[in-house]
């Protein structure tokens, strides 16, 4: 009796510590599974988002159907940046409210575009996940546009930010991309990874948020640098690359996601780029639901530097009427959608030149009219860029009160009904 107590005592203390042996290698793998070294097994954050039907339009017939004649960029927001770090108001405008939102709608635009830098909030390699706090946000201004009724557009922004060729802010690098193979891959891993988790996180959303790839990706010499003028090819491969693997990454993300309208860039964004046979747009799994998309301020002395207060000759005209009407049989006329993803001209102040000042302000009014009504003559969606501003001395392109969505001048009430006036 006594000896089988003993044998009993000892069979309970094996199993006892086979069962903390246990305990403790779960807690260890659990801990290595944790570690930055190991990927994560939870799966990428969804928005808690009521699933929408999808139309099942065309792009084409979507963009005619929901009347989408002109649109308006939320420039300087979530874009803006302060080091390697994505913000909304480190660039001097407020956080979004939904009191803009229904002005821009009332003042009669149609879609938004809501530029947004991710850097700063991307994880490390492999896995580079987004923090869930710039998920919501984007998420949360998403909403707000479509509460007030405007179709939305979101991308990759300064993400890609290279000023010139010795000043690169962003991690979407072609420059670095063109040199080494390995941080071409590197670098397109996180860009795969990153449209991964945002059309995750969107999958919900209804076709009426279209994801836009990337933003004026260039080595820094805007299409004039050494590198790209002694072999084009090479950079425009790495777009064309860049586009297909977006366009894949979202079409498996799940939810509506199988028919979202996808917003493709050229090289630069740059409309003599995207009329080249070397922009491709991507092989898709579903027909119909591709945009093109391109950036015009030209001539950029007048429209974005402010070197030139005069606008509005024969020439000039001729000049808009010939970088507009090759898109239609290019695109339109093949059914598919074209926006000008940025237009504009920014407001030039001369103090002490009254003369000076009122032509450069009449030219900036007869510039945007004209632009936005070639762009209508051609069946093209003119997107105006407004990056708040209207002090200062850099660029200034601000339209409306942030904070009241009112115009936040007379001059910028005259230029938003002219702007609408010229496509509706």
């Amino acid at each position: 009796m006594k000896g089988n107590i003993i044998k009993k005592l000892l069979s309970l203390i094996f199993i006892i510590s086979l069962m903390l042996t246990a305990c403790k290698g779960k807690a260890e793998a659990r801990e290595s599974t944790m570690s930055g070294d190991q990927i994560s097994q939870e799966p990428y954050l969804v928005d808690n988002y009521r699933l929408e039907r999808s139309s099942g339009k065309t792009a084409f017939d979507y963009f005619k159907g929901e009347k989408i004649f002109a649109g308006w960029n939320l420039g300087n927001t979530l874009d803006s940046f302060n080091g390697s770090t994505g913000g909304e108001t480190v660039w001097g405008n407020p956080a979004v409210n939904q009191d803009l939102m229904n002005g821009v709608k009332a003042a009669g635009f149609d879609i938004i575009r809501i530029p947004v830098t991710w850097m700063g909030h991307i994880g490390k390699a492999p896995e580079h996940r987004i923090a869930p706090a710039r998920l919501k946000r984007v998420g949360e201004v998403v909403q707000m546009a479509h509460n007030a009724g405007l179709k939305v557009i979101i991308n990759l922004h300064h993400d890609g930010s290279t000023s010139n060729e010795r000043q690169e802010s962003g991690w979407l690098s072609i420059g670095k991309s063109i040199k080494n193979e390995a941080d071409y891959k590197r670098i397109t891993d996180q860009f795969s990874s990153v449209w991964e988790q945002i059309a995750a996180y969107f999958q919900n959303y209804g076709d009426w948020l279209m994801f836009e790839s990337m933003n004026e990706i260039h080595d820094g010499g805007w299409g004039w640098s050494g590198a790209f003028r002694a072999n084009p090819s090479k950079q425009l491969e790495i777009i064309n690359n860049w586009n297909q693997i977006f366009t894949d990454k979202v079409r498996a993300a799940g939810g509506n996601n199988a028919e979202r309208y996808l917003v493709i860039p050229a090289y630069c964004t740059n409309p003599q780029q995207t009329l080249l046979d070397t922009f491709k747009l991507p092989k898709d799994s579903v027909a119909g639901r591709q945009v093109v998309t391109f950036h015009y301020y030209d001539p950029n002395e007048f429209g974005i530097e402010g070197k030139r207060y005069e606008w509005g000759s024969v020439a000039d005209k001729q000049k808009v009427e010939n970088d507009f009407a090759p898109f239609k049989p290019r695109f339109i006329d093949k059914n598919i959608p074209v926006i000008i993803g940025e237009c504009g001209a920014v407001l030039q102040l001369y103090p002490g030149d009254s003369a000076k000042e009122e032509q450069a302000r009449k030219s900036r009014l007869e510039y945007i009219s004209y632009v936005f009504a070639t762009a209508k003559k051609n069946q093209l969606v003119p997107v105006y860029w407004d990056n708040g501003a209207v002090t200062g001395n850099g660029e200034k392109f601000g339209l409306f009160d942030r904070r009241t969505g009112e115009p936040n001048s007379k001059d910028s009430e005259d230029i938003i009904r002219l702007m609408i006036n010229a496509v509706k």
